[in-house]
């Protein structure tokens, strides 16, 4: 698919990934007065050279409903420029936009210009709901970890089992080791702090989707998780997707489409693999030495108690949901060549928490995936 196609279909998507999030309080992340001035756009990523047509909403005194106030505010960005409404950005990256009027200042909008972008898959069964489930398995591990490769050696196990079409696999290297570590990463440190507030102790740690830990690191006891986990009749949604990217800069375009209707969340996760290191501790074998999957960088914003995303609003049964990432390559000694990515969907769970309800991975060599259906 032509890169113009793609963003002609493309729908307004990425907000829930770049965007800052309000809070309950009807303020946003910077603490500005939002409850009574809302902006929006037709579209929140375009590619260079496409225009943005921003709306600007406020909440009538008398009568409490919104009302469309565009003509009447200035628009910013993050360095207090003016902008055109119509806004033809002239660089590709991420545009933070705020509109202000008198004494209100709205939320803010990201627009993420793309200079390109793959086309995902068409799909070839629109009218099946049936999706493959993979859980997200994240190995906790590091170089300077002694018993890490007695781990490596049971997902090598577990990976030749009937369970390994349902699972993708995220190899999680926090924290500082003599030496350094090779694979770590400000996203690596995120997640493990997001984790350790929940299952704090001595590597290695295999926790599946965000909230549930492994008893050990055997296969058997992963394989007990995969048999709890999975939903072999199918999860709540699918993923297709596709990659492209270079040395600067990873981009992934993704569709997902609905199974159950609820709210959801969306999140692309950037994984490197072959990273050499000759340090590791306790190897016996050389793949010991060698790391896959290593996370790298998170889309949006992410911390240490978000890693999930943000949420994308409810979509109803078959419906889709299209969008768009962008993530940078921050260290030249990162190999982007290894590169893949993995888009995570997630809900809330019985205890109110946002958990993952399903993944799909690409690496920048296969350059797409399409829907992955239940056989």
């Amino acid at each position: 698919m032509k890169l113009t196609k793609f963003f002609a279909m493309l729908a307004c998507a990425a907000l829930a990934f770049v965007g800052c999030e309000t809070t309950d309080d009807g303020t946003d992340q910077g603490g500005n007065a939002t409850g009574d001035l809302v902006l929006s756009a037709d579209k929140t990523v375009i590619e260079l050279g496409g225009t943005v047509n921003f709306t600007v909403e406020q909440k009538d005194e008398t009568t409490g409903q919104m009302v469309d106030v565009t003509k009447d505010v200035t628009l910013y960005d993050a360095d207090l420029n003016k902008l055109s409404n119509p806004f033809t950005p002239t660089t590709s990256g991420a545009i933070n936009v705020t509109a202000t009027k008198g004494k209100y200042t709205s939320n803010t909008l990201t627009i993420t210009v793309m200079a390109q972008m793959p086309g995902v898959p068409a799909d070839p069964e629109p009218e099946n709901l049936a999706f493959n489930h993979r859980v997200v398995l994240i190995d906790h591990t590091g170089v300077g970890c002694g018993y890490c490769p007695a781990a490596t050696d049971q997902l090598r196990n577990l990976a030749k089992t009937e369970w390994h079409k349902h699972y993708n696999e995220v190899t999680c290297h926090a924290g500082t080791f003599s030496g350094g570590d090779p694979a770590n990463s400000a996203a690596a440190n995120a997640l493990n702090q997001f984790q350790n507030s929940l299952h704090a102790g001595a590597k290695p740690v295999i926790c599946f989707n965000f909230y549930t830990k492994s008893n050990g690191c055997s296969a058997t006891a992963m394989q007990a998780v995969l048999q709890e986990k999975v939903n072999k009749d199918g999860a709540d949604v699918g993923i297709a997707m596709a990659v492209e990217g270079d040395n600067t800069n990873i981009y992934c375009a993704a569709q997902v489409k609905a199974k159950e209707s609820k709210e959801y969340k969306v999140v692309a996760w950037l994984l490197e693999s072959n990273i050499y290191s000759p340090n590791q501790s306790s190897a016996t074998q050389d793949y010991h030495r060698i790391y896959n999957f290593a996370l790298r960088n998170i889309s949006g914003e992410y911390s240490k108690v978000n890693v999930a995303g943000e949420s994308i609003g409810v979509l109803e049964e078959g419906q889709t949901y299209d969008c768009a990432f962008t993530l940078p390559i921050v260290s030249s000694k990162w190999t982007w060549e290894n590169m893949g990515v993995l888009v995570i969907v997630s809900a809330k769970d019985s205890n109110n928490r946002w958990d993952v309800v399903n993944s799909a991975y690409c690496s920048l060599e296969d350059k797409s995936k399409a829907y992955e259906y239940v056989e």
